[in-house]
């Protein structure tokens, strides 16, 4: 699921919730990988926030292009 929101061209990856960090770092690695093909993508975690607060911090987020927001829970 990560590798595809990778493969998407996601800008911001948001993770909130039980675990949120170990969720960020996970991606933070796959988009680094071994560092010949790495991807870039800004990467965040909220533990003390509730799932409203990052939705609104996600569609503040400055992006080059028009972008929407995708909620994914899991």
């Amino acid at each position: 699921m990560l590798l595809s929101f990778l493969d998407q061209k996601f800008e911001l990856f948001c993770a909130v919730g039980k675990d949120c960090e170990l969720w960020e770092d996970i991606m933070d690695e796959l988009a680094v990988g071994n560092g010949e093909n790495s991807r870039y993508i800004t990467t965040t975690s909220h533990p003390d926030e509730s799932a409203e607060e990052v939705i609104e911090f996600a569609k503040m987020f400055s992006s080059n292009s028009k972008s929407e927001v995708h909620v994914v829970r899991i």
